[in-house]
């Protein structure tokens, strides 16, 4: 074991060198040894080699906290993803619940209604300034409540009726 002037230990490194080279260094009595370590400390600085290990631990601590918050951010990143995809499904099943309840309705309106969309345009709310017909309008609500099987309030016949009477 050798140390050097500062007390540090010294370990043996093997050079490659061209043969015409070596015999140029030995003729002119170069210490290469000398030569290596001045070049590496003005690569590498004064620090020494304790230093260099806590910097390059302080490196990959640094690396492996940047892959974590990486790792953190594409799992965030995916869950907001499903989260996105579940309230897409969620609309999707309440549109498709929300068109057949309306197919439902158009379907008991135009049962109801048949050929005689004349008489129902009068029982439209807004045909019906003075609300002379408002018993009839509430029992055909019933009756379309009735006939789906379900609920259904004034607006929704009355979307479902002017929807008809378009067509008509």
């Amino acid at each position: 074991m050798r140390l050097d002037r500062n007390g540090q230990t010294l370990h043996q490194a093997t050079v490659w060198l061209p043969v015409e080279v070596l015999q140029l260094i030995r003729a002119d009595r170069f210490n290469l040894s000398a030569f290596v370590r001045q070049q590496i400390e003005l690569v590498y600085g004064d620090v020494s080699p304790a230093e260099l290990q806590v910097q390059r631990a302080q490196l990959i601590e640094e690396a492996r906290e940047s892959i974590a918050r990486q790792r953190a951010a594409d799992l965030e990143r995916e869950a907001d993803m499903e989260r996105a995809r579940a309230a897409v499904r969620v609309m999707r099943a309440e549109r498709e619940a929300a068109k057949g309840r309306q197919d439902r309705i158009a379907g008991a309106l135009a049962g109801i209604v048949g050929k005689n969309a004349g008489t129902y345009r009068r029982l439209l709310p807004e045909n019906d300034p003075h609300g002379d017909r408002v018993d009839d309008w509430e029992a055909l609500v019933r009756r379309v409540s009735h006939l789906c099987g379900a609920g259904v309030d004034s607006g929704e016949v009355a979307a479902g009726l002017r929807a008809l009477l378009s067509k008509a």
